[in-house]
């Protein structure tokens, strides 16, 4: 099996079997609220969990696998959400308030906290920018 990997390249195979799955359409709330269609899947009681992230993984285009270093994904280019919202307090201490999140939402919840008045500072910030917040 050849593959183009690129020009990073790790070695393994996947972690073992999926599962069948029944497709249901649903309407839930995305980051903002707002409704959304979507999917409800289900693997019966015979699936294990693991079993269920294997299948949804790979109908997504995931390409997983395990060698000496840890496990690994490749996954497409989305925006994957890296981005979190951060708190200073009186003292100058920074907390971390959520973390994984897209910029749009981590936008949106940064205006929110600063909304309500209170004396920190919130800012939001991409994990993986070199620039400073």
């Amino acid at each position: 099996m050849s593959e183009n990997h690129g020009p990073f390249h790790r070695l393994g195979e996947p972690g073992g079997p999926g599962c069948p799955v029944g497709v249901l359409p649903i309407t839930l709330c995305d980051a903002e609220g707002k409704p959304t269609s979507g999917s409800l899947l289900d693997a019966g009681a015979e699936a294990s969990e693991i079993e269920l992230l294997r299948t949804i993984a790979s109908r997504l285009g995931v390409k997983w696998g395990c060698d000496g270093i840890g496990w690994w994904a490749v996954v497409k280019a989305i925006e994957f959400p890296t981005w979190a919202v951060w708190r200073q307090d009186d003292h100058g201490n920074s907390f971390l308030v959520e973390a994984n999140l897209t910029k749009s939402h981590a936008e949106n919840l940064q205006a929110e906290l600063e909304a309500r008045g209170h004396k920190q500072t919130y800012w939001a910030a991409d994990a993986v920018s070199t620039d400073d917040p």
